[in-house]
């Protein structure tokens, strides 16, 4: 059933049109965001005197290609009569006013539909550094290896084979593998893992005189981040449980101290009220962590306290006065635990207390920090001698390459210049999936923009959705640039709502569970992101449009996976049934990696139900030869 009313964003949806403002906008899935993408694309282009002013980039070629398209059947459809309805009769009369610019300037879009600038960020970085080859170091342009590893493997054994080379890095090298007891394969592996993230450090270490790697600096930094996360830590903790908590800490630790214990809970029997933000305390939320969580990182159940936190059993008194003590302190802690369970925020950043590190560096971590600081420059170069010799690179190095052919933000180069003479709008898809490099790559080609000069940078994304940390993005990005800009482009931030894709029943469900799976409260250092609800454009089509069937991974002594086959057989008991009720209707099945499969598909072989999987079963996945689905002995 659909919904007759007004959109409720409606007014967010036709502000994000203003050709003369730049936005940043929020578009959960099924918001219809390429449709906005597309009608503001098409809005620009009639206002612009070459259709390349106008640039649109997305993260994969068939995001690329689905706008594309639909931006060109869009300009096709402006050539008929206008429909009746909106969106398409908004996207007709905006496509209309881009026929006449196009007729107007002479862009003849029929014969060259390649000035239509729509592509991926890869496409856009390969496009610039041919431009500027010698600025960007490549010379024949490489291709981006498929796989990828063996050449950081590559890179990383060859930076190791320098310990006898007697040049200045030889003692760094030597020093690490000490420090790492001579374990090559591991030192090897940690290398490669850096390799991988050097965008995130080379800036830093490839300048030797950068005063940010002072120790004073980056001990500065520690602090900070140690500091954030209290000051965090201590804003979730309920007003309303404050008292309870601090109960139930002060009972713990003095009944530690009694036992003579050695329980990080223990130091907070010092406390006169609940510990602040500041280094010195970081010990006592240490303690609060622990008292609270299990070594997993969840509530500690009712069940789950003892002696071991602070919380003797009644029956170790023979004293009614203790006993009765220890009875009412167990049963303050088991209500405290209870109400914390609906408080994920807390959860998740007392997790965060107790991987924070040590606010300040000793010697001989100083000493690693200074030899990591000799060594990864070389393998940095060792790899781009690998990437030469190879001919293939990885993405991170064709963002790099096309960052130096930009130049920089105080000396752009004669390419820089002429991109912020050309490009007058720029347009982003998914731009939660950023990563350091690329939005990097945002402020080199914004550099020269001023305010109100008619330029403008749209970007459109969902924070909620970087949980897939695709490719190295990081959401602090997102929200830094909601809340701080790029480069000195201010956007101006909008939110869509309305959901035209599922039902109310779905959309409702999604609302409860998500706004207590995320943060409660914002973050940029921490990519902390707070759920925004939706609005479901559709109506309820089944009193329960969703159903949870819980199973829980267990593993028997030989390492079968019992979990794995009951996961299978419940999921082949839920299609028999849906398909009894429904047996026209399509039945998707959803799993985290093509690895699940391999436990499901037999199944549905076995009971004769057909089944589509273009790309996913190998042949060795096949029943008759995956020894991973023998019965356990």
């Amino acid at each position: 059933m659909k919904n007759n009313n007004k959109i409720i964003d409606n007014d967010a949806r036709q502000r994000a049109l203003d050709p003369s403002t730049s936005f940043i906008v929020q578009a959960p899935a099924g918001s219809g965001k390429t449709e906005l993408l597309i009608q503001r694309y098409l809005a620009l282009l009639a206002r612009v005197q070459k259709p390349e002013e106008v640039l649109a980039i997305t993260f994969t070629n068939k995001a690329a290609g689905e706008m594309r398209a639909r931006v060109l059947k869009a300009l096709d459809a402006a050539t008929g009569e206008q429909p009746a309805k909106d969106p398409d009769a908004h996207t007709w009369t905006l496509a209309k006013a881009v026929l006449t610019q196009a007729e107007k300037n002479n862009w003849a879009l029929a014969d060259h539909p390649a000035r239509i600038r729509i592509q991926t960020i890869d496409a856009l970085c390969s496009a610039l550094t041919r431009q500027m080859p010698l600025l960007s170091r490549f010379g024949a342009q490489p291709t981006i290896a498929d796989d990828i590893d063996p050449l950081y493997q590559q890179a990383a054994r060859r930076t190791l084979a320098q310990l006898e080379s007697g040049e200045s890095w030889s003692d760094a090298i030597a020093f690490l593998l000490n420090h790492l007891d001579n374990d090559l394969v591991r030192v090897e592996s940690l290398l490669v893992s850096m390799l991988k993230s050097r965008d995130q450090w080379l800036r830093h270490v490839a300048d030797r005189e950068n005063p940010r790697l002072e120790r004073a600096n980056l001990e500065l930094a520690m602090q900070r981040a140690i500091t954030d996360t209290l000051r965090a830590a201590l804003a979730s903790m309920p007003t309303e449980l404050k008292t309870k908590i601090f109960s139930s800490l002060q009972y713990a630790s003095q009944n530690l101290v009694d036992a003579d214990s050695t329980s990080p809970i223990k130091i907070c029997a010092e406390l006169t009220e609940l510990p602040g933000d500041t280094l010195p305390e970081l010990d006592y939320w240490r303690g609060i962590a622990e008292l609270l969580l299990t070594g997993k990182g969840e509530w500690r159940s009712p069940k789950g306290i003892t002696k071991k936190q602070g919380f003797p059993a009644p029956s170790s008194s023979k004293n009614k006065d203790e006993k009765a003590r220890l009875t009412q302190g167990k049963e303050n802690m088991k209500t405290l635990l209870g109400l914390l369970q609906e408080h994920e925020t807390l959860r998740q950043l007392l997790i965060d207390v107790r991987f924070l590190p040590p606010a300040t560096y000793d010697d001989q971590q100083w000493q690693v920090i200074a030899a990591l600081v000799e060594l990864l420059p070389l393998a940095a170069a060792q790899l781009k001698l690998v990437f030469t010799e190879t001919g293939s690179v990885d993405y991170t190095e064709v963002s790099q390459a096309a960052l130096r052919a930009l130049g920089s933000d105080q000396n752009p180069t004669d390419l820089a210049l002429a991109l912020d003479y050309r490009i007058s709008h720029i347009l982003i898809d998914e731009f939660q999936d950023t990563s350091l490099s690329q939005y990097e790559l945002l402020q080199r080609l914004t550099a020269g923009w001023q305010a109100d000069d008619g330029r403008t940078l749209f970007v459109v994304g969902d924070p909620m959705q970087s949980i897939y940390r695709f490719r190295e993005a990081e959401v602090g990005l997102y929200l830094r640039a909601r809340h701080e800009g790029i480069g000195s482009v201010l956007l101006e931030p909008l939110t869509l709502s309305v959901n035209f894709r599922s039902q109310q029943g779905i959309v409702d469900w999604v609302n409860r569970v998500f706004a207590n799976v995320l943060p409660s409260e914002e973050n940029i250092s921490l990519g902390a992101v707070t759920y925004s609800p939706s609005h479901a454009w559709h109506g309820t089509e089944q009193a329960q449009a969703i159903t949870v069937h819980p199973l829980f991974n267990h593993t028997s002594e030989n390492g079968y996976h019992h979990s794995k086959i009951e996961e299978a057989g419940k999921i082949l008991q839920i299609i028999k049934a849906a398909k009894e009720k429904s047996p026209d209707h399509k039945i998707a099945i959803l799993v985290r990696s093509r690895s699940a499969l391999v436990y499901i598909l037999p199944q549905l072989r076995k009971a004769g139900l057909h089944f589509l999987a273009l790309d996913i079963e190998h042949l060795g996945e096949r029943q008759g030869i995956d020894p991973r689905l023998a019965p356990p002995r």
